[in-house]
């Protein structure tokens, strides 16, 4: 959070500079305004990318390499409303003493069946009362998760298609994959020092 917060204030900082000492005197070439003016417009860009963040929409970054999962929601696919679906997960960092440590944060994931299944086994064990703990342990990027492709019609699956029903794009598709194999297991009790 604090480095979303110096980021936005340096790109105010940088646009004011840039307009007052175009803006004022203006006694630069054309060349140069126009510089300054295609500057001051990446810094809105990048305001407007860094504060996307502070708008409570979940991140689409990497997870945790260890968490422990307060919450998930499931969105199944829809062919007719164009959506791929999403897996939801509210998750807190924890460290190698099994505490949890940071702030809460929710994270957006690519739907995949085996992954819906895990979290919403996940899920009722919290509903439970048993704390769950998750990991997510980087993929190469030429090995897919298994049962990625399952929700895909089966001529989309061979490749003999690019689209899908309703004019879904599978390149697209493919490209949310996720990169981390996400993992659910019991809450283990903290670790205490020896007395």
């Amino acid at each position: 959070m604090t480095s979303t917060l110096l980021a936005i204030s340096a790109a105010y900082v940088v646009m004011s500079v840039m307009v007052l000492s175009v803006g004022l005197s203006a006694p630069f070439r054309w060349w140069v305004k126009a510089t300054a003016i295609v500057l001051i417009s990446g810094f809105f860009v990048e305001q407007f990318f860094t504060t996307k963040s502070l708008l409570g929409w979940p991140g689409t970054g990497r997870l945790p390499a260890r968490f422990q999962l307060l919450w998930t929601r499931v969105v199944e696919p829809d062919a007719k409303g164009h959506d791929p679906g999403a897996i939801f997960l509210w998750v807190e960092e924890v460290d190698e003493n099994n505490v949890p440590v940071g702030t809460p944060r929710s994270f957006r994931l690519a739907y995949t069946k085996p992954l819906a299944d895990r979290s919403l086994k996940a899920r009722d064990e919290i509903m439970s009362g048993n704390p769950q703990e998750g990991t997510a342990e980087d993929v190469e990027e030429n090995q897919m998760p298994p049962g990625t492709m399952a929700n895909l019609p089966e001529n989309a699956q061979q490749g003999n298609q690019n689209q899908l029903p309703g004019n879904l794009d599978l390149s697209l598709l493919q490209s949310l994959e996720q990169t981390q194999s996400v993992q659910f297991r019991a809450m283990t009790g903290p670790l205490l020092p020896p007395k």
